[in-house]
């Protein structure tokens, strides 16, 4: 091949990956508009308590505290704009799409290609990559952090371990799940060393030279865990959802609905069957040292959730390094199938991958995480009111949230339910038990109330809110 012709496709390349970063830019900056949520009005509200910006590293004792994007947060303020707020995860999220090219493409530009595509529209990324929380951040540092480990496999020993390490700091600054993915990358690694090498002697040597970066790296995120728990004396969880094998099945088929394009809500067991037919089709395909990386990023983590009985693993969001390996596998499966010539097989699977996750991110487009501020505003139009709810923590700090901009005259009930009930009842329990008209409180004096609306959320985050009204008048039975 030409000198002139391969710098001409070189040229082609970067032009095509430069077109998917300014396109998943522009989709993340559409998709950050609306509503802010519970939890990124939660990572605002901790900084209320917060003299100085030291207090973001040791004045935070809880989960929520993504230190990088509580920094961030610190920086622009809780009176701006929705995209200003979540500015930070749109950079990221964008940085993303060059870095998994360049990891994908070390398997051809058919590969970077795909790779980039993917996490240019793919719904999980552009829903994380416009939210204002750590995920974005961490997510890059992934991809990153799994290049550089190419560069070690290929003899650039001594700088690409302080990269990592690096990337390793940074990510666990974002969020902690990046220890567990800095497990999988360098389990990753030394199987692959020890499939090149048949050599255990030099596999471990290379663990040892890949384990003390990786130390110092998880340090600073470890080191700030420790000092807000010194300096406040506790530390505070969101809700713990115990493990069950069931919920992580339901975690990582929205894992794979959301990375993949696949309707949300399927049956797990439909969910399941693509999932295994799409894996198993790479596998026969894929170079075996090639399947090594993705399939550790898969299967790893699940199995550390399995042995450590980890909570909330019906979330996807705790699963992300899974979806690196998705993105992997699909773009050496791309990669493999155009050196086959099965290009009408690849077009058809790009349609079907490119359509479902166009249908998956039209809701956040449409309705963003939420409209709380409508809800609101609908209180606030008979207020002042009192309200009530299934989830009075949450709830509060929605409403609380909103209130103060639009005239703060809602205040929560207290205690004095059958003296006067509230004007408002806001319902989380779910479509179930959303009907037209139903009673709270307690059994004593249980109240009427009418439907008046309900906000629906995205599908990755958000709270589904029933807006209920006293019923005028009405009071049940006691």
């Amino acid at each position: 091949m030409s000198c002139a012709l391969m710098s001409t496709r070189s040229r082609a390349f970067a032009a095509s990956i430069l077109a998917l970063t300014l396109a998943g830019f522009v989709l993340r900056l559409i998709c950050a508009r609306g509503d802010l949520w519970l939890d990124e009005i939660w990572s605002l509200q901790n900084l209320e308590y917060i003299g100085t910006i030291g207090g973001i590293f040791w004045g935070i004792s809880q989960n929520n505290n993504h230190i990088l994007n509580s920094l961030w947060l610190w920086f622009v303020g809780p009176d701006a704009s929705p995209a200003v707020v979540r500015l930070e995860s749109i950079i990221l999220g964008t940085l993303t799409i060059p870095a998994a090219a360049k990891l994908c493409g070390r398997s051809g530009e058919v590969a970077g290609l795909s790779g980039a595509a993917l996490v240019a529209f793919g719904a999980i990324f552009v829903h994380y990559g416009s939210e204002a929380r750590g995920y974005a951040g961490l997510i890059l540092m992934i991809f990153v952090a799994a290049d550089t480990l190419e560069d070690y496999l290929e003899g650039s020993t001594h700088r690409s371990r302080w990269i990592f390490g690096a990337c390793v700091a940074l990510g666990a600054l974002f969020h902690l799940t990046m220890l567990i993915a800095a497990f999988v990358l360098i389990a990753a690694t030394l199987a692959r060393i020890q499939w090149r090498s048949r050599s255990l002697a030099h596999t471990l040597s290379a663990g040892a030279d890949l384990a003390l970066p990786a130390i110092l790296g998880a340090l600073p995120a470890l080191s700030f865990l420790i000092a807000g728990i010194a300096v406040t004396h506790k530390i505070q969880l969101g809700t713990q959802v115990p493990f069950s094998f069931e919920r992580l099945a339901q975690g990582l088929a929205t894992l794979c609905e959301a990375t993949l394009g696949l309707p949300y809500h399927w049956p797990l067991w439909l969910c399941a069957m693509i999932a295994i037919l799409a894996i198993g089709a790479a596998f026969l395909v894929v170079a075996p040292e090639r399947r090594i990386l993705p399939f550790s990023c898969l299967f790893l983590p699940p199995l550390i959730a399995i042995l450590a009985r980890l909570p909330n693993v019906h979330i996807a969001r705790f699963h992300l390094v899974g979806a690196v390996g998705l993105v992997i596998l699909c773009a050496d499966l791309f990669a493999k199938l155009r050196n086959m010539r099965q290009n009408g097989f690849a077009l058809a699977l790009a349609f079907a991958f490119a359509t479902g996750n166009a249908l998956n991110v039209a809701p956040l487009i449409a309705i963003g995480r939420g409209d709380y501020r409508g809800l609101v505003a609908r209180m606030e139009t008979f207020a002042p009111a009192t309200y009530a709810s299934d989830l009075p923590a949450e709830v509060g700090r929605t409403i609380r949230f909103y209130d103060r901009h639009l005239g703060g005259r809602l205040a929560p009930l207290g205690d004095d339910w059958c003296r006067k009930p509230p004007d408002w009842f806001v319902f989380s329990g779910g479509p179930s038990g959303e009907v037209p008209h139903r009673t709270f409180g307690p059994s004593a004096c249980p109240t009427f109330f009418d439907l008046v609306s309900v906000t629906q959320p995205a599908p990755l985050s958000g709270l589904r809110l029933a807006l209920y009204r006293r019923s005028k008048g009405q009071q049940g039975p006691n």
